[in-house]
This record gives C-alpha cells, sequence and structure tokens, in this order.
C-alpha cells in the first residue's frame, strides 16, 4: 500500500540520526522510524548513526547532530548543564516521548555462585565482564555501581576478573560467544537483542541491584521496576531493577515542517512503531508528548495541537 503524503508541503531534508550501540534496541527502533519515515516522506532521508545516553545529548544539544534518543534523567542534566555535563544545551527540544521503556540489565552466566550484586562484590567472585563505550549510559551508570559498592576497576582484577572495551552490542556478544566474558551490562529495552543470543549460547540469570543504589538513582529521574519474570526465559523470580523512558530528540534548528513530518509519522503510525522493536510495545502516541523534560519542538507542538492532545 502506498502510504506516501502529497497533500502537505514538507521541504527536502537529508538529517543524521543518533541512536545507541550498533545491534542495540535505540539503533533498531532508529533504524525502522527511520525506514518508516522514508516511506511516507521520501523527501525525508535520515541516517542512523552509533551514539549512546549521555553524549546524545551533547551532540544534538550542540546542532552536531540534528536529531536523535535521548533519555529524561541525561535531558534535565544536559539542559541545566550539571554532572555529567561541563555546560548547559538550551538547544536541546523534545519530539517524541515516552517511545520506549529500557531497563538496566546486570546478567551472568547461571553457573556463577550468587544472585544479587551486592554479593559478587562482597564474595569478590570472579567475573569478565564487556564495558560499554565512554558516553553510554551503560559506561556511565557502572562507574555509579563501583562508586557505590566502594570498589574499583582494579578490584576487580585482583579478584582475578576482567573488563573489556566493548564498541557496540554485536561486540559484546562476540566476547561471549567466543568464552572470553561470562557476564554482561547493559541498559537496554527488553529484549536486548544480544542478550537473548548470549543467553542461548550459555544460558544467563540476572542479578538483583542493590536497593540503595536504586534509591540514588531515582532521586535522579529513573524509575525503580522489576526485571520482568521469565524475561528472556530464564529462570528465578522478578528482579529489582531501574528503568528510564526514551524520547526522539531535535536540535531547535530543525525546520519545523521537518520535525512535524517526523512526528506525524511515529504518532499516526503508532501500531508500525511498536513492531519495530518490543522495547516500543507499550508506546502510546497519546502519551508522546509527557515528560520528556524539556520543551516540545515548535513542529512537534504544532501536531500534538492539531490532535488536541490534553497538556497533562
Amino acid at each position: 500500500m502506498n502510504r506516501q503524503r502529497t497533500d502537505v508541503h514538507i521541504p527536502p531534508a537529508n538529517l543524521k540520526a543518533v541512536a545507541g550501540g550498533k545491534g542495540g534496541s535505540w539503533y533498531l527502533l532508529m533504524q525502522g522510524i527511520a525506514s518508516l519515515v522514508a516511506e511516507i516522506y521520501p523527501q525525508i532521508q535520515i541516517e542512523v548513526v552509533a551514539g549512546g545516553g549521555v553524549i546524545n545529548h551533547v551532540l544534538i544539544g550542540s546542532g552536531e547532530i540534528p536529531m536523535g534518543i535521548l533519555n529524561p534523567p541525561m535531558t534535565a542534566a544536559a539542559i541545566a548543564g550539571i554532572t555529567p555535563y561541563t555546560c548547559a544545551y538550551p538547544e536541546l527540544r523534545m519530539g517524541v516521548a515516552n517511545m520506549t521503556l529500557n531497563h538496566l540489565h546486570f546478567c551472568v552466566e547461571v553457573n556463577q555462585p550468587f544472585l544479587s550484586v551486592e554479593t559478587w562484590a562482597r564474595q569478590k567472585y570472579s567475573i569478565s565482564l564487556p564495558v560499554d563505550r565512554v558516553g553510554t549510559v551503560d559506561r556511565l551508570i557502572f562507574q555509579r555501581l563501583l562508586t557505590y559498592l566502594g570498589i574499583s576497576e582494579t578490584d576487580i582484577e585482583r579478584w582475578e576478573g576482567l573488563l573489556i572495551p566493548a564498541e557496540s552490542y554485536d561486540e559484546q556478544l562476540a566476547l561471549y560467544a567466543r568464552g572470553e566474558v561470562n557476564a554482561l551490562w547493559q541498559f537496554m529495552g527488553i529484549p536486548s537483542p544480544s542478550i537473548l543470543a548470549a543467553h542461548t549460547l550459555r544460558p544467563l540469570k540476572i542479578l538483583q541491584l542493590p536497593l540503595g543504589f536504586i534509591q540514588e538513582l531515582e532521586r535522579e529521574g529513573w524509575t525503580r521496576a522489576e526485571m520482568p519474570t521469565g524475561a528472556y526465559k530464564a529462570e528465578g523470580t522478578a528482579v529489582p531493577t531501574v528503568a528510564m523512558s526514551t524520547t526522539l530528540g531535535f536540535h531547535a534548528s530543525v525546520a519545523d515542517d521537518v520535525v512535524y513530518a517526523i512526528t506525524r509519522v511515529i504518532c499516526d503510525f503508532a501500531e508500525q512503531v511498536r513492531q519495530i522493536h518490543p522495547a516500543a510495545q507499550y508506546f502510546n502516541p497519546l502519551r508522546a508528548h509527557l515528560h520528556g523534560t524539556g520543551t516540545l519542538h515548535a513542529g512537534a507542538s504544532r501536531y500534538f495541537q492539531s490532535k488536541k492532545v490534553s497538556p497533562s
């Protein structure tokens, strides 16, 4: 079926969109959205590039990349210019909020003799773990976890463990497949493609995060959550963790008509968006303007006003 729009003039645009690491839910979601936008508005072409939940706010807020995926706690920090940012990015604008829900995952092979992060640190068990790039939420929050536990990367090595840099989730999976790591740490929508594939190779279990650490992140805008029972078909009960929603954001300079068109495609074709990745399965266009922790882009605001959605 041809769904191209010809009744509204939208100027041609070639945009880059920064997502997460290759092989992750953000990257797959952004690729799907780019394809859907091009189907409806062929004059809008979006190239997806890898990014992370911390650095994306710098890239978009500075105008280096015009659009991409953001998350509320980092958005609030970037606009205010507070840690982990060294300056403010007032030109960040929200487009479509509440697109996905991502959870923090700390997984280890099932044969590891512990069920919680605190037991791992207290008993000094040896694990080998890939660590994501600087500029990602994964890396930032892992460092925060170590600080909370009062341990360092050197301590992990002293326990005969290993931290291996990985440039993407695909690379993390490759390390796991080769037996070079026996654990995975990811901020990811459920299911994470790489965790799902790793669990198929050698079964994983999900570790409980410390309650105090969860409470610390809650104060910064995260949401207390549970890893659903049976996630990845793993054994055990629901596991305490944290989650946050994601937002498609823009730099203020992106043309209003272009942002309007992209927002319209995502919201008017919500069912197609929900089918891109399970992390978007609960996307509701009636809530797509809420809780993005920032000012709506004028183009997005025009779309939501045309639908007469409630501002609260």
